[in-house]
């Protein structure tokens, strides 16, 4: 009995094997001092996880070739040297792609429909960037290095303003040309919730009726339900992590005030910015029943410890110093920083994203209210 077993165990694992087929990506590079090895991976935009599956070298006449398993469709990573690289989004019947870098280090894709979409979300990505979120930064180091901190504090308002402006034309782009493409998890880092949620349960929902057992589907479908978890009116999750001392510390355990859950890095200027406006706003209503719950995307213990003493930060802190592979990130939905929600007393979500004088009037009205 039990040979039969095994026999009927190796011819489920060779059935399945012999399902998968062998995918070739042959590529080209016209820049001679780019010399070294090249890393393919599966790449998860979502959790920001690279998972290698094939290696090679470039050959002295510039040319490469990576074969690998095609198990299903799937976003991809191909790292070359000098820090370039390239997201290959390949479906079935892909089965030969063809990859050229050129001397402007720009790269072109035949084989793929898929990256090509891709591909080209990416420029206008970056187009958009330059238009909306790129002059903000300008200005932010325009005013810092002048001394002028209202300027600085309008820069970081500007910049919240237009990042939101920005990331509804990435949504509007996918729409219009992505559709139900697997190109459509390349997008998925890009994207925001609130007023956003219905047009992404739209877009995953159309795709998983084309890829419905696909792992990029159930992804994206519950990044989706992470946003309707964290939209205004929702219970704000739970979120576990250490203190400044290395203590275990808990959002329930901290609730019973009208508490702002700030998400900052040490290495965010804006962040830095609407410091002195949290510490308003706690100095005036943290007696009347506020309390703020900082939680640091930094990756280094020691930067953020040094920075919550640095910029006299009285207030709760927590991380789990993970950056952005942090599950608190991931359960947030969090993309970008700074980022803040507020809850009542309860731990519901009342309001998201109050930065610099706007959170101060929020707070003032809700405590007028209150009283």
């Amino acid at each position: 009995m039990k040979s039969i077993l095994s026999l009927f165990i190796a011819f489920l694992v060779i059935g399945n094997l012999s399902s998968q087929e062998s995918y070739i990506i042959q590529g080209s590079v016209e820049i001679d001092s780019l010399k070294g090895q090249i890393v393919l991976s599966t790449f998860d935009p979502i959790k920001q996880v690279k998972n290698k599956i094939g290696e090679t070298s470039i050959l002295e006449d510039g040319s490469f070739e990576i074969s690998f398993l095609f198990k299903h469709p799937d976003l991809y990573r191909l790292d070359l040297p000098d820090r370039l690289g390239l997201y290959l989004t390949i479906d079935e019947g892909q089965k030969l792609i063809q990859v050229m870098l050129d001397e402007k280090k720009e790269f072109a894709v035949d084989g793929s429909s898929d990256t090509k979409k891709l591909m080209a979300y990416d420029f206008f990505r970056k187009q958009s960037n330059l238009k909306w979120v790129r002059p903000t930064y300008q200005a932010m180091s325009a005013a810092s290095k002048s001394g002028d901190q209202e300027a600085e504090i309008a820069a970081v308002e500007a910049y919240v303003k237009n990042s939101k402006i920005h990331r509804k034309e990435l949504i509007d782009f996918s729409e219009k040309e992505i559709g139900n493409s697997i190109a459509l998890f390349g997008t998925a880092l890009r994207w925001t919730g609130d007023d956003e949620i219905s047009r992404l349960e739209i877009l995953v929902n159309n795709f998983a009726r084309k890829y419905p057992d696909l792992p990029m589907t159930k992804s994206m479908q519950e990044k989706v339900n992470r946003y309707k978890k964290v939209a205004i009116g929702a219970h704000a999750a739970n979120i576990v992590g250490q203190d400044l001392s290395g203590s275990a510390i808990e959002l329930n355990k901290q609730l019973g005030k009208y508490t702002l859950i700030d998400f900052w890095a040490s290495w965010c200027r804006p962040c830095i910015l609407q410091i002195p406006d949290l510490q308003k706003s706690y100095a005036e209503f943290s007696s009347k029943g506020f309390e703020i719950f900082s939680f640091s995307v930094d990756r280094s213990e020691s930067k953020w410890i040094e920075a919550a003493g640095k910029y006299d930060m009285p207030w709760v802190h927590a991380s789990d110093v993970k950056g952005w592979q942090s599950q608190v990130a991931a359960d947030y939905n969090v993309t970008f920083v700074p980022f803040n929600l507020l809850l009542d007393q309860e731990g519901k979500i009342i309001a998201k994203n109050l930065h610099h004088k706007t959170l101060y009037n929020f707070l003032n009205e809700l405590f007028e209210r209150v009283e």
